[in-house]
């Protein structure tokens, strides 16, 4: 079964913190990859956002591509999605909107686990694993 990506994962692997972390993320994300890592259109916004103001929009989108070309599949917001989020910030209203939409292609069964180390997703009950 495959992942979905946090935002958390594609920053540490563009900004890792020192040379160990980077190692470990980058063979986290090849595991990943090879079983189609999913990643939401929200990530790639969020990637875009925060990339893209340290090292250039374009820059952060030919990352994007990058991981794409090695297997990242993009995937679109949908109804399903967007109800599953919607139950899961009934109950966690501290919850960010965007947590709960990554989590929710875990909540419709489309992926295993969020590829992260947020607690937002421990609190929401989102299985998750991290380096």
């Amino acid at each position: 079964m495959t992942a979905v990506a946090d935002t958390r994962l594609l920053l540490t692997l563009q900004f890792p913190p020192d040379a160990g972390t980077k190692k470990t993320v980058e063979e986290l994300t090849r595991r990943e990859l090879s079983k189609r890592l999913l990643a939401p259109a929200m990530v790639l916004t969020e990637f875009v956002k925060v990339a893209g103001s340290r090292i250039g929009g374009e820059a952060a989108r030919v990352r994007l591509t990058i991981l794409k070309d090695l297997g990242m599949r993009t995937v679109a917001f949908g109804e399903e999605e967007a109800l599953a989020a919607g139950d899961l910030l009934l109950s966690h209203r501290e919850v960010p909107i965007a947590d709960a939409m990554i989590a929710a292609f875990v909540k419709t069964g489309a992926a295993e686990y969020v590829v992260t180390d947020d607690a937002h997703y421990r609190t929401l009950g989102i299985r998750t694993r991290w380096y």
